[in-house]
């Protein structure tokens, strides 16, 4: 069991640049005239080029993914590994470092980024997870042992508040993560894990939300749930549906399978008579959902556990999975193996398509989708690195 975990912090701490959340791509800006660009403030992208400190992040604006390959000729560079999400037409970028810097940035027509302000927090070495309220009210937990969740204006970036969390604290569990958040009915709920000293994996057979009151600006509860394991993906935990209702994904370890939990609409506790067991659905273990239409829905199975640290190359595969009837369609067929470490990344494009980032053993690519007819295809290839998030702007 020490041995997966070790693999899921290694995994954690490769992709956890920290911002929770993805969509976009254009061509080379060869020509200032080529209408494909003159509007490439539609969508954001960042792509991440190297290995270990050797690590650059590349951000650019795009006018659509209508392109058969992108690279870093428009982009701008960032030292370090970083994530990326956006909200109400800015992106937000975190590269992992010390102090803990998150920078908005803007585009121009021609997709250069223009620095709009930061948000920096002495003592956390990155943003583990940003969930925006309103163009006035965001909320982020960081990494580096501090016990806090910062409240920010995303607007301004000035820094607004903060929620102490030392009221969950375990002097037996020295180490937390809070990895995934999700804002509704005025709580935010926040997973939590806890990790014993010399990285003792104590309570990995139990999934903890925590839930705050806004109003407050405190922690109201911590809740539990013991039919799967922890929460423990930063981008891909929570995921709320048409309804309201918001769903929680969890790690399988040795003595519990990983899982879907619910809390409904208007509730603050997990639904105890709704469980989504992924492991006799798909077969596998998996990590993170995302939610779409109709009970439609997508998460990342460890199709080879054998290679569970991927030394011989991608072991996880996209699975399609109905969140309302608890079942499995199977691997999502046309898509390639990927590296699991960036989470299941997919965004809607337009109407009829879902976009994956792949990150594969030769190439990283981005796929689409299409739900009304099971269409996959191969829409762009990346050669500038691979992606670490995107999104349409406006």
């Amino acid at each position: 069991m020490k041995r997966k975990h070790t693999l899921l912090r290694t995994l954690f701490y490769a992709s956890m640049i920290a911002l929770a959340g993805i969509t976009g791509c254009d061509k080379d800006n060869e020509n200032d005239g080529d209408p494909k660009n003159k509007d490439a403030n539609q969508y954001a992208i960042a792509l991440v080029a190297g290995t270990g400190s050797a690590q650059t992040t590349y951000i650019q604006g795009l006018a659509g993914f209508d392109i058969a390959s992108l690279d870093n000729g428009n982009a701008t560079e960032l030292a370090g590994n970083g994530r990326m999400l956006t909200y109400n037409g800015a992106a937000y970028v975190s590269v992992y470092n010390s102090p803990a810097t998150m920078t908005k940035y803007t585009f121009d027509n021609t997709g250069k980024a223009i620095k709009a302000g930061e948000l920096i927090v002495p003592g956390a070495k990155t943003y583990s997870t940003v969930e925006f309220v309103s163009p006035t009210e965001a909320y982020a937990s960081v990494a580096g042992g501090l016990a806090k969740v910062i409240k920010f204006n995303p607007s301004t970036m000035e820094r607004t508040g903060e929620i102490d969390l030392s009221s969950i604290l375990r002097a037996e569990a020295p180490v937390m993560y809070y990895l995934g958040m999700k804002a509704r009915d005025g709580k935010l709920f926040m997973g939590v894990f806890y990790e014993g000293a010399g990285f003792v994996e104590k309570y990995n057979d139990t999934a903890y939300v925590a839930v705050i009151d806004l109003a407050t600006a405190k922690v109201e509860k911590l809740i539990k749930d013991h039919r799967t394991g922890s929460v423990f993906d930063a981008y891909n935990s929570f995921a709320i549906d048409k309804n309201g209702d918001l769903f929680v994904a969890a790690l399988g370890y040795t003595n519990r399978p990983s899982g879907v939990l619910r809390i409904k609409k208007g509730e603050t506790d997990f639904d105890p008579s709704w469980f989504f067991d992924l492991d006799a659905a798909t077969g596998y273990k998996c990590r993170g959902v995302s939610v779409f239409d109709n009970g439609l829905a997508f998460t990342l199975a460890l199709v080879n556990p054998g290679d569970g640290y991927e030394i011989n190359g991608p072991s996880h595969h996209f699975y399609r999975i109905d969140i309302t009837q608890r079942t499995s369609a199977g691997k999502l067929a046309g898509l390639p193996d990927v590296y699991g470490s960036g989470g299941a990344v997919m965004r809607r494009y337009e109407n009829d398509q879902l976009l994956f980032v792949v990150s594969g053993k030769s190439e990283n690519s981005i796929y689409s989708y299409q739900p009304a007819n099971g269409n996959v295809n191969k829409k762009i290839t990346l050669t500038g690195g691979r992606c670490s998030g995107f999104d349409k702007l406006p």
